[in-house]
């Protein structure tokens, strides 16, 4: 899964992809800064505590900042984002925006920043989709064939939501459409919002903080944090980092909180598999049949499946082994159909 963190400069997203990547200094390339990180996952570490394995694997995030332009640029292009900045971003699987409201003087205004980032990506899938019909009409004067129809339909759909500065992904049924993938649509995937406070606003209740800024806007799952305290946390041993967020007052790390919402935006899951060998989390798409789930392990596993044998983790856990779990009855075998499920440990029988 790849995470574009979009902001202006001086938002703070640096601050914030550092106190997401640890001290990781991050790769460079094409324009982009690069890194990744753990999705926390209690259930892996109580597992590898149990089994021992030779490794533990948790699901990862792929991390990205993506170089805005700066203020001169900005002037001379009269946009905040750039379009080689938003050709940048596009293969990413959702965006995290980053808005600034730290400073003494209390003139930032972060509900203004995000309409006017949401704004940039509005219509910059607006100016794509008229191209693309006005390319269509012409295709069609000169006697060519032109797009399918259904390709056209969700194109007109798409241009009258974003002609009403909506965005695509709040149409659920047309984001999904195979005919808009090549498009890679901004607006088309999930977007969330982080509000970048000071020091100050770290304990207050978030929805106090938001509501001060007007915020969150419909349809955008908005958190707050303090980026700079982060990344300083992030920094310290181990062992200091829970003592120092109590003393801040904050509630809970904001990795904890970017990965709860987006697992939620693209609704996602992880199931489990444990060993001698490995025990790893695996993500996969809520509403996934047990042979698609298998091949996210690997693709042999998925053409030769035969079927897969589940534990519920919770009673796994309440159990204490396999051998109780079978005896409760808690050890199930399940068909290719079979929707896997937030938690459930899977071994998968197949045939190569």
């Amino acid at each position: 899964m790849k995470v574009a963190l979009v902001g202006l400069p001086q938002s703070g997203k640096t601050s914030l992809f550092t106190a997401l990547t640890g001290t990781e200094p991050g790769r460079e390339k094409g324009g982009m800064r690069l890194g990744t990180v753990k999705v926390p996952d209690a259930r892996v570490d109580r597992l590898s505590l149990m089994y021992r394995p030779k490794k533990t694997t948790h699901a990862v995030i792929e991390i990205v900042e993506a170089h805005t332009p700066h203020k001169d640029e900005r002037k001379a292009s009269k946009s905040a984002l750039d379009a080689g900045f938003l050709n940048l971003v596009k293969p990413m699987d959702a965006f995290l925006l980053v808005v600034r409201a730290f400073d003494e003087e209390g003139l930032n205004d972060p509900r203004a920043d995000l309409d006017t980032l949401l704004s940039e990506m509005i219509l910059t899938d607006l100016m794509l989709v008229e191209t693309r019909l006005e390319r269509d009409d012409l295709e069609h004067k000169k006697g060519k064939p032109g797009m399918p129809g259904e390709e056209r339909d969700a194109l007109n759909r798409c241009l009258k939501i974003l002609d009403n500065s909506q965005r695509i992904y709040e149409d659920a049924n047309l984001a999904a459409r195979p005919e808009l993938r090549t498009y890679a649509f901004l607006t088309a995937r999930p977007i969330l919002a982080m509000v970048n406070v000071g020091e100050d606003d770290i304990p207050k209740p978030t929805a106090e903080v938001l509501a001060r800024f007007r915020l969150p806007v419909a349809g955008i799952p908005t958190f707050a944090c303090c980026a700079k305290s982060e990344g300083e946390i992030q920094a310290m041993p181990e062992a200091d980092r829970k003592d120092f967020r109590e003393m801040l007052g904050v509630r809970e790390p904001v990795l904890d909180i970017m990965v709860r919402e987006l697992y939620l935006s693209l609704g996602l899951v992880s199931f489990l598999t444990t060993g001698e060998d490995e025990c790893r989390a695996w993500t996969i798409r809520r509403g996934t049949p047990a042979a698609r789930a298998a091949g996210a392990v690997h693709a042999d596993i998925e053409k030769g499946f035969i079927r897969a044998e589940v534990i519920a983790y919770d009673d796994f856990i309440a159990l204490g082994s396999e051998a109780a779990a079978k005896k409760a009855g808690k050890y199930r075998l399940e068909g290719r159909e079979y929707v896997v499920q937030d938690g459930d440990i899977v071994h998968f029988r197949f045939n190569v």
